[in-house]
């Protein structure tokens, strides 16, 4: 399901004015102690626990990270907005259970089926090339659940994830910039995941993505954000359930390596290379032939 022009507007906006008030009010890093104990940080936490829409597992967590996380997760950031396949009630457009849109003028109910598991697709980045136009694989937002290791974000280290949320950084690696031979290959007729670059065709814009680097997430954004508010986020994203998305097919192109598994184990096959080589692109989904090969937000 591509989300159309008007609910990736308005994911936007949502996601623009949530990161600015983040930064209004946390732009002055204090020391962690300081952070755990001053009175306005304290609302913010007591707020958070109080919007949180699913249970939560604290054990081994630092209440104070996860109760912020929440609070920046769930009422500043509108993580879930783009990072929700959303719900067959509501077409796949919103992350709601029935009678329960906001949108609507209904009483606000999360979906906790769908909290958090990755699977909206804004499409491709890249230049469109070759006789099917192709601009890339479509970026499909990731789940940020976490996985069979209890690690949040589909298994990244909170190490990784500040390097993702500070600079970008796509561990997974599966929306690379097009090699020569790759853009023969699309001259040709294929579609390989990666990102065609160049001249939009009628225009002079060159559009040149760095397929290292996450597109769409509003990274650039968030990495104004204190490390301890990264923190929290994380610590808020690990004590979340997980969401298996291994037992059913994902969005049309949704690769292996974006396959997110609760466990136990032995890992499903899907999942294998995600675990044996976060940079591995040899195993691809099963489900790649519904559509053009997608790749992470």
């Amino acid at each position: 399901m591509q989300m159309g022009s008007v609910q990736f507007a308005k994911a936007a906006a949502l996601v623009a004015a949530g990161v600015i008030g983040v930064v209004a009010i946390l732009s002055r890093p204090l020391p962690l102690e300081a952070q755990n104990n001053s009175e306005s940080i304290q609302q913010l936490v007591q707020q958070g626990f109080a919007i949180a829409p699913v249970p939560l597992n604290l054990a081994g967590k630092d209440p104070n990270l996860v109760g912020l996380g929440s609070y920046l997760v769930n009422a500043v950031g509108d993580c879930n907005g783009c990072h929700s396949s959303g719900t067959p009630a509501s077409l796949f457009l919103y992350p709601y259970l029935a009678g329960g849109n906001p949108y609507f003028g209904q009483p606000q109910k999360i979906d906790p089926s769908v909290y958090l598991n990755g699977g909206t697709s804004f499409g491709s980045v890249g230049t469109p090339t070759g006789p099917k136009g192709y601009g890339g694989p479509a970026i499909i937002t990731r789940n940020l659940t976490p996985d069979y290791t209890g690690q949040a974000e589909g298994g990244h280290t909170l190490t990784q994830f500040i390097d993702i949320i500070r600079n970008g950084h796509d561990y997974d690696q599966v929306h690379p910039n097009c090699t020569p031979t790759q853009i023969q290959e699309i001259n040709a007729g294929e579609t390989p995941a990666c990102i065609p670059t160049g001249v939009v065709p009628g225009t002079n814009f060159d559009n040149i993505p760095n397929g290292n680097l996450l597109q769409i997430m509003p990274w650039p954004t968030f990495s104004h954000m204190t490390d301890y508010d990264i923190t929290a986020i994380y610590e808020y994203l690990s004590a979340i359930p997980c969401i298996d998305n291994t037992l059913v097919p994902g969005p049309a192109g949704d690769p292996n390596e974006l396959r997110n598994q609760c466990g136990p184990e032995p890992i499903a096959t899907g999942v294998q290379a995600k675990y044996a080589n976060r940079s591995s692109k040899a195993l691809r989904s099963g489900w790649a032939g519904l559509g053009i090969p997608g790749v992470v937000k």
